[in-house]
């Protein structure tokens, strides 16, 4: 082989490994830089800025108890114990991709404080100070649902009653733990604008960005498997749902600009066990809760209260 052309087969595969590696470090690799602050309103929705303030500020200045378990993969995982009233319900929060429990828990813990419920409000793996350096979109975190699930059974009794409830990539997570075996304490699942499979949404975000499509997914795909020892194929929220057994409240914007809403649509029709979807026009992503807060509350304390 002439050396012009061995030159550039290792200029081709180096130019492919950093490929791989700067899809991996911009679509799944931690980053504090990235992540969301508790107070960050997209400015489409300026218009529920305070009202979104408000309920995060009390989330944040609520005492709490600190929490931390094992991941069923070595990691530490943390969260906040926020008590309710002696025998109610135990609500586990998990919130969106590079967001905080405190920005997209805000309004669902309002309405825990409201009825009494106990909340946990979980930061995924790879977010705030909880450990791991690679988001994987719900791949490896639906078994953190299940560790956080183990844990309140152990901490608080066999009869304890526990809801799983998801805002974005946390709606997709606990989607997809619906598909594990769940153990009965377990009665329901509430799921907020989650989407029906990884590749899906990727690709629509990779499409908003205007980037080729099949080359930039390609890429982060390889990159995860790679770089993040997982891959986005694995599993989706779709297939998962075949298998669940508990009731699921699907809530989505039907304007929502990061998850499409006809995901939802997917994922009721897919859905083994009872669903009840709530679609909300001009809502976007992850805003159901403000846009219509009384069809919210009142989908939400059907699924909890019966």
């Amino acid at each position: 082989m002439k050396k012009g052309t061995k030159t550039a087969l290792a200029l081709g595969a180096a130019c492919a490994v950093s490929g791989t590696w700067l899809a991996y470090d911009i679509v799944f690799r931690r980053s504090e830089r990235r992540q969301a602050d508790h107070h960050e309103i997209p400015p489409e929705d300026e218009g529920y800025r305070e009202e979104s303030v408000k309920n995060i500020d009390i989330l944040l200045e609520t005492p709490y108890e600190a929490v931390t378990i094992r991941s069923h993969d070595g990691l530490k995982l943390r969260g906040k114990f926020y008590e309710g009233r002696s025998g109610a319900p135990l609500l586990l929060f998990f919130h969106g991709y590079r967001s905080t429990a405190e920005r997209d828990g805000s309004g669902g813990f309002s309405l825990c404080r409201e009825k009494g419920w106990n909340a946990m409000m979980v930061d995924q793996r790879a977010h705030g100070e909880s450990q791991g350096k690679t988001i994987t979109f719900g791949t490896k975190e639906r078994y953190d649902v299940l560790d956080w699930v183990n844990w309140a059974v152990r901490r608080f009794g066999e009869d304890q009653e526990i809801y799983l409830v998801g805002v974005s990539m946390g709606a997709a997570t606990v989607l997809m733990a619906a598909g594990l075996g769940l153990p009965p304490q377990v009665k329901g699942v509430w799921a907020d604008c989650g989407y029906s499979s990884t590749e899906g949404v990727l690709r629509h975000m990779i499409r908003r960005w205007k980037l080729p499509e099949t080359l930039t997914f390609a890429a982060a795909r390889l990159g995860g498997r790679i770089f993040g020892g997982f891959d986005v194929r694995e599993i989706t929220p779709l297939e998962a749902v075949k298998k669940a057994e508990v009731p699921i409240l699907l809530i989505h914007g039907e304007d929502d600009n990061v998850v499409p809403h006809h995901m939802a649509e997917e994922i009721r029709e897919a859905c083994a066990a009872p669903v009840e979807i709530v679609s909300v026009p001009k809502a976007h992503h992850g805003m159901s809760f403000y846009v219509d807060n009384a069809r919210y509350r009142s989908a939400v304390e059907r699924l909890i209260e019966g």
